[in-house]
C-alpha cells in the first residue's frame, strides 16, 4: 500500500516536492502534535508569502475573504472587550491566508493528485485515535474499570474535565473528538464512493485513476472509515452521531444501484440503534428530554437575545462569553459560545458579517456541488463530504476554538476553492 506520490516541478527533491511532504507531515501529525504542526504551516506560509504575496492578495480578495475581514475588524473596534476580541482574530485571519495560499501554489492544482494524497493521509492518520476511542469506551465500563482503573496506563482515561460514559482518545473532550472524525469519515466516504461510481468524463482524472487502482489502499480506506464511525459512537456526541448518520444517507444514496449497499445500510442502522438504546448517549438513556431538555436550546435563547441587542456589529469576538450571566444555563457558570456557528458569528461580529461569512463560504461549497454534477471526481467528493461533515457538525457546537479542528476546517474549504474552481480542466 502506498500513498499516491506527487511530482514536483521539475522533477527533483530541490525542484519543490519537499514542500508537498512538509504539508502532508504537518496535517497528518496535526492531532498528535499540534503545536509542531502549526509551526510547520506557519513556516510554509510565510515562505509562501515572501513568494507571491500579490497573487495571494489578489485571490483573497475576489473570494471574498477581504470584504470579510474588514466586517470582523469593524466589529472588533466596536467590541464590547477589545482586547479578547483582538485575539480571537487569530481564530479567522490565519486561516483566511492559508486560502490564499493553497489557491496559489501549483503543487495542489489538477492534475498532480496533491489533494488526493492528503485526503488519504488524514484518513489513515485517524486509525490510532478511533483505536483509541474504542479502548477508552470499553475501559470506561463500569465492570472493566473495577479491574484496570487503578492501572497506570489508564490514567488518561479517568484524568478527564468532562463527566460521563465518552471517549476523547486524548483530544482534550469528546466533542474535539467526534468533530475530527467527522471530518474523516467524510473524506474517506467521499473517497470510497467516487471510487465505486466512477467517473463520468471519457479519460478519468489522474486522481481517479491513481486511486482506483490501488485496492489495498481502498481496504486500509474502509477500514478506517468504519473505525471512525465508531469512534463517533464512542464520544457520545449527539450532533457527531446525527453527522454521521446523514452523511451515511447521503453516501448510500449514491451508491443505491448497489444491492448490497442497501443491506450494509439496514445492517450499519440496526447496530446504531441497538447500541443507542442499549447503552444510551454517554451513560444516558435515550430519551426525547434529551434533544428537548438540552442546554443548547437555552443557550440559543441567549444568544438571540445578545443579537436583538446589537444586530449590526456584534458584540466582538468573544462576546457571547462575556455578556453570558453565570449559570442561566443550568449547571453552567461559563459558556463560551451558544453551541451553533451561525447564532455565535451573528452574535459576536453582527448579522451582516456573518451573512457575508456564509456567502462567502457558501460559493465556493455551492461552487464544488456545481462542479460535481458535470464532474465525478472521488477527490472533489471526498473534500464536499468533509466539509458537509464540518457544517453539520456546526449545527449544534462550535470547535472552531481547537486549532486542529479549524486548520482541518479551512484546509477543507482550500481544497474546495481550488477543485470547484472553472480553471481546474478536467483531465
Amino acid at each position: 500500500m502506498r500513498i499516491n506520490s506527487v511530482q514536483s516541478t521539475n522533477g527533483s527533491f530541490l525542484g519543490g516536492s519537499w514542500h508537498i511532504w512538509l504539508w502532508l507531515a504537518a496535517l497528518v501529525i496535526l492531532p498528535f502534535a499540534s503545536y509542531l504542526s502549526l509551526a510547520i504551516l506557519v513556516g510554509l506560509m510565510v515562505g509562501a508569502l515572501c513568494q507571491r504575496f500579490q497573487a495571494i492578495s489578489q485571490v483573497l480578495w475576489q473570494q471574498g475573504y477581504g470584504l470579510l475581514t474588514a466586517g470582523l475588524l469593524l466589529s472588533t473596534c466596536f467590541a464590547a472587550n477589545a482586547g479578547d476580541a483582538w485575539l480571537q482574530l487569530a481564530n479567522f485571519l490565519p486561516y483566511f491566508l492559508l486560502i490564499g495560499v493553497l489557491s496559489t501554489a501549483q503543487r495542489f492544482q489538477p492534475p498532480r493528485p496533491t489533494l488526493t494524497m492528503v485526503a488519504q493521509a488524514i484518513v489513515l492518520g485517524s486509525l490510532p485515535f478511533s483505536i483509541l476511542a474504542l479502548v477508552e469506551y470499553i475501559v470506561r465500563f463500569p465492570g472493566i474499570t473495577a479491574h484496570v482503573g487503578d492501572w497506570s496506563i489508564f490514567q488518561w482515561v479517568f484524568d478527564v474535565s468532562f463527566t460521563g460514559h465518552r471517549a476523547h482518545a486524548k483530544l482534550s473532550h469528546p466533542n474535539i473528538l467526534s468533530n475530527y472524525l467527522t471530518i474523516v469519515l467524510g473524506l474517506g466516504l467521499g473517497l470510497l464512493v467516487g471510487q465505486m461510481r466512477g467517473t463520468t468524463t471519457a479519460k478519468p482524472s489522474a486522481d481517479t485513476r491513481a486511486l482506483a487502482h490501488s485496492p489495498l489502499m481502498t481496504s486500509a480506506l474502509s477500514i478506517a472509515v468504519i473505525l471512525a464511525g465508531i469512534g463517533i459512537f464512542c464520544t457520545s456526541s449527539r450532533n457527531g452521531l446525527i453527522a454521521a448518520v446523514i452523511l451515511l444517507l447521503i453516501a448510500g444514496y449514491l451508491v443505491r444501484r448497489h444491492r448490497w449497499v442497501w443491506l450494509l445500510g439496514i445492517v450499519i442502522l440496526s447496530a446504531i440503534g441497538t447500541g443507542l438504546l442499549v447503552l444510551g448517549f454517554g451513560g444516558r438513556h435515550l430519551s426525547l428530554a434529551l434533544f428537548t431538555d438540552d442546554p443548547r436550546v437555552k443557550a440559543w435563547q441567549i444568544a438571540v437575545d445578545l443579537i436583538r441587542q446589537r444586530p449590526l456589529l456584534g458584540w466582538g469576538l468573544g462576546g457571547f462569553s462575556h455578556q453570558y450571566v453565570p449559570f442561566s444555563v443550568t449547571d453552567h457558570e461559563r459558556l463560551f459560545h451558544p453551541h451553533n456557528l451561525w447564532l455565535y458569528l451573528a452574535c459576536d461580529t453582527g448579522i451582516p458579517t456573518m451573512v457575508l461569512f456564509c456567502w462567502v463560504i457558501g460559493r465556493t461549497y455551492l461552487a464544488g456541488l456545481r462542479r460535481l454534477v458535470n464532474h465525478l471526481d472521488p477527490t472533489l467528493l471526498s473534500y464536499l463530504f468533509g466539509f458537509t461533515g464540518c457544517i453539520l457538525f456546526s449545527l449544534f457546537d462550535v470547535t472552531l476554538f481547537d486549532a486542529r479542528i479549524n486548520v482541518l476546517s479551512w484546509f477543507l474549504v482550500g481544497g474546495l476553492s481550488i477543485l470547484a474552481t472553472p480553471a481546474c480542466k478536467d483531465q
